[in-house]
């Protein structure tokens, strides 16, 4: 029996609507197809269009409950939804001829698809065209989902393998980098090096770094290294620990050493303020006591925990580092911390702070307040200076006109020559301070004044009547329609009051 009568038979015992396996003929123009390229060739059509159908392995075409669609991203956005399910109902209603189609508007999404599966695309170049187009859609979501399970599992076993979730590999940084073989790169790490050091920090044949010197000794599989038993300070360190390379999460970069270093470092500098503050120090001392941050034998007491200012983010390395230091007598070398008169310091410094997000308007506000502010205390210092002033004229030319009612009552020259003399320098005085008086009135004038409303205001004339009577001066006006006097003593430039006659 030849091959073709064996596919024969095979396609007739499948269900004429289960067929999958049949080519479309690239002659005939398939309504499905145009239906299809015309709406965008979007996935949701696609799927719903693929109800009712199988594929080659007896899959259920389109089926988005099951792998991979139920667990791909942006699933809303291919799953169809009643919409779609309306249109192929009425799409296939048209096709096969069923008159009058069903209303199909209000059905529930339920009912929808049991009206698909219970009638399927029935042309078989139709069938043949939305099954080659799902596996298509199926064999792309399929890539997409196992290469995100890759990923996933890539990402899990990195997470497993590079976090330092235990202590021994920061035991293992803490001994290396306090190693013997690089104590004097350490020593030197902050001393800012000469012209020579600066230009070659990118030369090939530099010196090593002592963080690059570190991690050259945490990645060398044939140094070991072995924790100290301190049951007294932790009781993670009760037993010796293992801290071989083989035991490590992997090789370190310099970077890396630099990072964490600098991590440790930083909370060892919290704790021991902590601690010293809170007493267990030797009597409260200050950082720039020589032994602060130091216990030892006369300062330790009964009831001392350093593990007590551990909080949840800390972990039991930092008390091993602050021992091991200490015990080495170089807690001030691994602190090095910088002293408070340097500028980074200070309210000099610029502030680094985010900036303030207020909104324009009330910053063009608080702008404004100010503004008015500066203005009212310019103002009123302004007025207590010529006050001030005004004050000081005052008392010079009382002084003066007492000094010369004394030289006409007396009768010496000596004490007549010494009032002359005082004389002489009130004037001198009186000419000063109005001179600076005039100075103000000159600032004044030359302020741009605001201009004013124009008011109609009669005033039909005006007459000024001066007189001196007995060092009085008298003036006679008229202003506004009533006679106002006016009289000023002498040797005064303040009115001393007014009174309306009539």
């Amino acid at each position: 029996m030849s091959e073709e009568k064996t596919n024969e038979r095979a396609l007739t015992a499948i269900p004429y609507h289960e067929l999958g396996a049949v080519h479309p003929d690239q002659s005939v123009v398939r309504p499905t197809e145009r239906y299809y390229k015309c709406g965008g060739e979007k996935a949701a059509d696609l799927l719903a269009m693929c109800i009712g159908l199988k594929t080659f392995d007896l899959r259920e075409a389109g089926n988005v409950e099951v792998e991979p669609y139920c667990s791909m991203k942006l699933k809303k956005k291919v799953v169809p939804t009643q919409k779609h399910f309306c249109e192929e109902i009425r799409r296939r209603c048209i096709l096969e001829g069923i008159i009058p189609g069903p209303k199909c508007g209000n059905w529930e999404r339920k009912k929808c698809l049991g009206w698909l599966q219970a009638h399927p695309l029935q042309n078989s170049n139709d069938r043949a065209f939305v099954i080659q187009e799902e596996m298509k859609l199926f064999d792309l979501v399929m890539r997409a989902h196992c290469r995100e399970a890759q990923e996933e599992k890539s990402e899990n076993k990195k997470e497993k393998a590079s976090p330092w979730v235990t202590t021994e590999p920061y035991v293992r940084l803490i001994e290396c980098m306090l190693d013997d073989s690089i104590r004097e790169k350490f020593l030197e790490m902050h001393r800012l090096g000469d012209r020579e050091e600066l230009d070659a920090r990118n030369s090939e044949d530099r010196p090593e770094t002592v963080y690059e010197s570190c991690a050259r000794l945490f990645n060398d599989n044939d140094h070991e290294v072995f924790s100290r038993c301190l049951p007294d300070l932790h009781f993670s360190f009760a037993e010796v620990l293992d801290c071989s390379f083989e035991h490590m999460p992997g090789a370190i970069t310099p970077d890396e050493v630099k990072r964490r270093w600098g991590d440790c470092r930083a909370k060892l500098i919290k704790i021991i303020a902590k601690w010293e503050l809170s007493g267990n120090g030797f009597g409260q001392r200050v950082e720039e006591d020589e032994a602060f941050g130091h216990l030892g034998e006369d300062e330790l007491q009964c009831g001392d925990n350093r593990a007590n200012f551990l909080d949840s983010q800390t972990k039991e390395h930092i008390l091993y580092l602050w021992h091991v230091s200490d015990d080495q007598e170089i807690l001030k070398n691994v602190m090095s911390v910088i002293s408070e008169s340097c500028a980074a310091s200070t309210l000099a410094c610029s502030s680094v702070a985010p900036s303030d997000n207020a909104s324009a308007r009330k910053r063009k506000a608080d702008e404004r307040a100010l503004g008015f502010f500066r203005a009212k205390m310019s103002l009123a210092m302004h007025t207590m200076s010529r006050a001030a002033i005004w004050k000081e004229l005052r008392e010079t030319q009382e002084k003066l006109f007492e000094s010369q009612l004394k030289v006409m009552k007396t009768k010496s020259t000596n004490l007549s020559e010494l009032y002359m003399g005082r004389i002489r320098m009130l004037e001198a005085n009186c000419t000063a301070i109005q001179e600076c008086l005039d100075t103000l009135d000159c600032e004044d004038a030359m302020k741009p004044k605001k201009k004013k409303k124009r008011t109609k205001t009669a005033v039909p004339f005006q007459l000024d009547i001066e007189e001196r009577h007995g060092g009085w001066l008298f003036v006679l006006a008229l202003r506004k329609k009533k006679i106002v006097l006016w009289w000023w003593q002498r040797c005064e430039y303040s009115r001393k009051s007014a009174c309306c006659l009539w």
